[in-house]
């Protein structure tokens, strides 16, 4: 039996980019954290390469942005082409082709400091992120296989198994498995799948080529011969293809043998206007779409996410971003269960908000890899008006690019989510409780992008100047307390501030927001403080009284909040409620209502939760 010394709080299985973050956000609430991972050796290939506008703000978050930024290439557009002719084997290409239309579709027009997707190889995501946990006392084992699961009243009962054949047992209060689509922990805890398989098989290579397409964007080309995708890499000569393959054999097989170099070479002369000359193969190879989705992700004290829980499509390079965003959404709930701080129904709202986004990210990208994949003339028609549709109509264009960079995703019906049906009239583009909180460039002179503040929904924090995020970052929940140029409003939010300071401690940090400081002190310690480590700390914008200032009010304006009116923030950036009365209050009822206790800093916790709650 393990000792309770040895006995993790959570005990995460998989070490990719889900279970790393999973893992380190918890470490860095002060829950005891374990990885168990199967393989000793990385798995080959790049694997996923997109990383999402929303997911560098959450790397931001971490500190983890600016390098992740220098290592990968960002992308902000893409260029989608349409060969209208068919190569002729007996005549040239250059008479049997023609390049037919071109649409361009920008990608970097989002509400955020990374307006572009970024080309970063999931390796070096799971570097960083395994470095980052590493520095927060993250013990990663590898070698360690889960092959069983067993659940207790009060603990979780996980049977490793090692590369040698030797077993051990592992007690954890909490288990979460992020270890793939073929997750031995959602299949031994009983967690069943649904779904189907897509038709297509599709080739992918990681190549060296000198094509003399524009690296800055993704490109992608319709043919008669089927589709190729194809994004640049970091590596002066790298790219990435994809492209559908024909059913050879009249039935459609994961076994396909992965394809050569002159394979991938030869479908890009018969799809491409201006084929590259492939020099050397990094990685290549075949995969069927499985579109499956864990039945609950979870079931009393085993929790799961990323592949584990979902897996689909890989256009619009959702799945590793998702991911990523499903330990978000689940590490913060699960740090305020296992320290006591909250009923383990938390969780419960865990899989009550990512489960429906699963749905949604199955349903589209089984659309979409229909829609890219047709050959049928009415439907490439109707391909080809759609997408200059878009890209000729910039709010389609802007609705497009929030869906691909997922900051157009929102809780607005969510269990945590807390409307006042009174206020209504709201003017367009102004977050409404369940929407992610817009960042906002706090100084005067940041540069905004001109087209961007023409755009009523938009507002495009500048990546080299203070913002908003930056000066109220914090582990737990964040209050903003607008008080404008308002004198009276701002001390009287200062004392609400005070106030919420000596109730709930560091699970709550209140900053009021004001055009100028005040000439109170709201006494936040160091937990109110930005964290160290980033380009711009909450102090390069914050008054000595603790407050943001936000000399031209963009803050205020972009919140189209009241003087007076407050905005509670989660964890991971999604507005809960906005209130203007009774500030004190209204945080206390809310977080009551949702079985977190209000404790002050320093209040002990319990070393464990209590009951596991939904099991079923």
């Amino acid at each position: 039996m393990p000792s309770s010394a040895d006995r993790p709080g959570v005990l995460v299985v998989g070490a990719g980019p889900t279970g790393l973050l999973v893992a380190a956000e918890l470490a860095r609430r002060g829950v005891r954290t374990r990885i168990v991972e199967r393989a000793t050796l990385r798995p080959p290939g790049s694997r996923a390469l997109a990383v999402s506008s929303r997911t560098l703000m959450l790397l931001d978050d971490l500190g983890l942005a600016a390098e992740a930024v220098r290592r990968g290439r960002p992308l902000r557009q893409v260029e989608v082409h349409d060969v209208s002719g068919r190569h002729d084997a007996g005549g040239s290409r250059e008479a049997g082709r023609r390049a037919g239309t071109v649409v361009r579709l920008p990608i970097d027009r989002v509400p955020s400091p990374f307006p572009f997707t970024l080309s970063l190889p999931q390796p070096q995501i799971e570097d960083l992120l395994r470095s980052h946990a590493a520095r927060l006392g993250v013990r990663i084992e590898t070698g360690a296989e889960c092959v069983a699961v067993r659940q207790e009243d009060e603990h979780v009962v996980a049977v490793l198994r090692h590369a040698n054949g030797s077993t051990r047992t592992v007690l954890a209060d909490w288990l979460v498995g992020c270890d793939g689509a073929h997750s031995q922990v959602r299949h031994t805890a009983g967690i069943a799948t649904h779904g189907y398989d897509l038709p297509e098989t599709f080739a992918l290579g990681d190549v060296v080529t000198d094509w003399a397409r524009e690296r800055a964007h993704g490109q992608v080309t319709f043919s008669p011969a089927g589709v190729v995708a194809a994004f640049p890499m970091p590596g002066p000569r790298h790219w990435r293809f994809i492209a559908d393959l024909p059913d050879t054999a009249g039935s459609h097989s994961d076994d396909r043998a992965d394809l050569d170099l002159a394979e991938l070479q030869r479908l890009l002369d018969e799809r491409l206007p201006d084929p590259p000359r492939l020099t050397e193969a990094i990685w290549t190879t075949t995969f069927r779409v499985h579109q499956r989705r864990a039945e609950t992700f979870r079931r009393g004290r085993v929790l799961l996410a990323g592949d584990a829980a979902h897996s689909h499509s890989p256009v619009g390079g959702q799945g590793m971003n998702t991911g990523l965003q499903d330990a978000y959404a689940l590490a913060w709930r699960l740090a305020l269960v296992a320290t006591g701080r909250a009923d383990a129904a938390l969780l419960d709202t865990y899989a009550a908000e990512r489960e429906p986004v699963a749905d949604r990210l199955l349903a589209g990208t089984a659309r979409a890899t229909r829609v890219i994949t047709a050959q049928h003339p009415v439907a490439r028609q109707a391909r080809g008006l759609a997408l200059r549709l878009v890209a000729a109509s910039p709010p389609l264009g802007r609705r497009a690019a929030a869906a691909l960079s997922q900051l157009g995703l929102g809780y607005p019906d969510g269990p945590l989510t807390e409307r006042e049906p009174s206020r209504t009239g709201r003017r367009r583009g102004v977050p409404d409780p369940g929407a992610l909180a817009p960042d906002v460039a706090l100084a005067p002179d940041a540069a905004l992008a001109p087209d961007i503040a023409l755009a009523p929904d938009i507002a495009l924090a500048a990546p080299d100047g203070p913002t908003l995020r930056q000066a109220t970052r914090t582990p737990w929940f964040s209050l903003l307390l607008f008080a404008g140029g308002d004198d009276d409003a701002a001390r009287r939010l200062h004392d609400d501030a005070a106030l919420i300071r000596a109730r709930f401690g560091d699970l709550v940090i209140a900053r009021v927001v004001a055009t100028a400081p005040a000439g109170r002190n709201t006494g936040d310690g160091p937990s109110g403080r930005a964290h160290s480590g980033h380009a711009h700390s909450g102090r390069a914008h914050s008054g000595g009284d603790g407050a943001v200032l936000d000399p031209a009010g963009r803050a205020r304006a972009r919140y189209g909040a009241a003087i007076g009116e407050a905005v509670l923030v989660r964890p991971d950036g999604y507005l809960a409620y906005r209130s203007t009365a009774d500030h004190v209050g209204r945080l206390e009822r809310y977080l009551r209502a949702h079985g977190i206790a209000p404790a002050p800093a320093g209040a002990a916790a319990p070393a464990s939760t209590t009951a596991a709650g939904r099991t079923s």
